[in-house]
Order: structure tokens, then sequence, then C-alpha cells
């Protein structure tokens, strides 16, 4: 590990992991390796809690939480879920209020922008987004396409919007926060895989997964300095200004490295998470 502020009393003293997904859990296939995947096993035999955080939305989460025998609430779409996968079990759910939603398409129609709806388990786009399935970045999620929104607009947990013009992007943000509404967070992010796209992701306020970490581990009765979470991204970054223990892999953002607690030396592609996990399963037996 280049970088490692935590002594073993501590990493030995964890109780629950919070692991990102795409980046950080997966390799680039969106896979889980046989070795990380053993290694999870044995934390959750020796009693760690382990769970997973992502920007996608629920139904892609739960192949990986059942591969990974994952029974503890999943925190998807950034925080604006959190509910287990056999679904008796919600935590926290954040819809949008409808005239927001309404004013997202309408904007988004005037700026020539791509827009999706985020449900629990699936994203609803129209013919005029046609691409968004292709170019945006929820893996594993289920599209459909709609003749019209309107039946669509309750239950939405996230707006997204995509398309090559930041300044549109930036107008409709603008437009959709203070004095126009209040209660919404709007954050504009750059693509992994498209260098000229950019998004937009429109979420109620406190929908993030540092506010679903907090409120996850009041759910199991866990301490903030006895988890760890593990991120590549900039939506990991709200993670990272925790009092969790963080890691970061090579691959991850410099942003998240200099909050991180640990770096570790190799990427996601490389099994990275394995070089902690077997140091925590070392510490542990």
């Amino acid at each position: 590990m280049k970088k490692n502020k935590i002594d073993d009393n501590i990493l030995r003293n964890i109780q629950l992991i919070i692991l990102d997904m795409d980046g950080t859990l997966l390799n680039n296939n969106g896979k889980v390796s046989d070795s990380i995947k053993n290694s999870i096993s044995t934390l959750q035999n020796l009693g760690v809690k382990i769970t997973l955080a992502s920007a996608r939305v629920h139904s892609s989460i739960i192949k990986i939480a059942e591969l990974l025998d994952i029974d503890l609430p999943l925190i998807s779409l950034d925080g604006a879920l959190i509910k287990n996968k056999d679904g008796n079990i919600v935590i926290h759910q954040a819809t949008i209020r409808a005239a927001i939603v309404r004013k997202a398409i309408r904007l988004a129609e005037q700026y020539l922008l791509q827009i999706g709806l985020c449900h629990q388990d699936e994203i609803f786009y129209n013919e005029d987004s046609s691409t968004l399935p292709m170019i945006l970045e929820k893996a594993g999620a289920k599209y459909t396409e709609v003749r019209s929104f309107e039946s669509h607009i309750k239950n939405t947990l996230e707006i997204v919007c995509t398309g090559d013009n930041k300044k549109s992007l930036e107008l409709l943000a603008r437009k959709l926060k203070f004095p126009f509404f209040v209660g919404i967070s709007v954050n504009i992010f750059r693509s992994r895989l498209y260098p000229d796209i950019h998004y937009l992701e429109c979420k109620k306020s406190g929908s993030s997964k540092a506010n679903a970490l907090y409120k996850l581990i009041s759910y199991l009765k866990v301490k903030e300095k006895n988890t760890m979470v593990a991120g590549d991204w900039y939506n990991d970054i709200p993670m990272f200004k925790t009092k969790a223990i963080k890691v970061a892999l090579k691959n991850s953002i410099p942003r998240l490295k200099t909050r991180a607690d640990i770096i570790l030396n190799r990427t996601n592609d490389e099994d990275g998470l394995q070089e902690i996990l077997e140091k925590i399963i070392s510490l542990k037996s």
C-alpha cells in the first residue's frame, strides 16, 4: 500500500465494509474475481458485514449481491435508495417531486439534451433520448422506451441528462436549483468512457453515498470509525469526507486519493481490493 495512515489495531476492528462497484469491486469486464469473492466470503464468516454502494439502479446491483451472498441493505443511485436485495427492508427512499421532474423534462427538450428517469428497477427514456442507453453509464440497468414520460413521473429517484454541450447542462442545473426549487441536489460529471460527454444527475437533497452510510451504520448499530469504504470516482467523494476508513485504488481519481487513508498498489482490473481484504483477514484470523 502506497499510503497508509491506519494502524493494524484500527483495521482489526473493522465491522462494516462498503464497496463501490464499477471501477472498484468489479474489473473492467464488470466481473468479481474469484479471489475477491473468496476473500469477501472469508470476511463474512469472520463476522464482517459487507455491502455495496453504487450509482447503478437497485435491480442491477442484485446479481452481484447474490453472487457475494450479501443480505444487507444495498445503496443504489448514489444514496437515493437503501434497500436489501429481497426488497423487504427499505431504510431510505428519496423520490423527486413531480413538478421538478416535469420541469427537467421540458428543459431537456428545450436544450436538446438526452434525459432519463431512474426508478428502482429501470430507467425510462423517450424517442428524443434514443441514444441514452448507449452512452449513460448505468451498467446493468433495464432501459424502457416510452412514448410519454407522464405515467412514469411518480417514483422517480434520479433524473439523468447527458449531452456534449456542458454549458446546456449547467444552464439546466441552475434552473432546477434555488430559487426555482428547494430540496434538490444537482451535480455534473464528465463521462468515464466518452471524453466529450458530460452527465447531469438530479436527486433529492441529502441523497449521497455519505448520508446513505450514516443511515446504514445507524440501522446496523456500527460506529463510523469501525466502517471502511472503498471507491474510485467522483461520486465516491462524499464517502471520503466521512470518518470511515477510506481506501482508494490505483485507478482512483486524484481528488479521491488525496482524501484516502489507504491507497492500494493495484487497479480494479488487477484485483486491487484483494490487498486490503487479505490484510484485514490476516488481522482478524
